[in-house]
């Protein structure tokens, strides 16, 4: 669906094509990591110290059933914490 050149589209179809996904990203924005945050896990010297600081964010709750962290775990949940499926 396309609207003619030189028209601009109204309240009644504003982003009709790609109303869902932008409505996704919007809602996903909150779980990135801030500045601050990202500088404090670059500081980290082990996985328990990166741990320690993604639990006070939104990946708190994905990083707190590992008992014992690994890279791939982390990747894991992370990935599973954007996914939509």
């Amino acid at each position: 669906m396309s609207t003619p050149k030189g028209t601009h589209g109204g309240l009644t179809t504003f982003n009709i094509q790609h109303g869902f996904v932008e409505a996704l990203i919007r809602g996903m924005r909150c779980s990135f990591l801030s500045d601050a945050d990202y500088h404090h896990i670059t500081q980290c010297e082990n996985l328990e110290d990166a741990k320690l600081n993604l639990s006070e964010t939104d990946y708190g709750e994905a990083v707190a059933d590992m008992a014992v962290m690994t890279p791939s775990d982390l990747q894991a949940a992370a990935i599973q914490k954007v996914s939509v499926v």
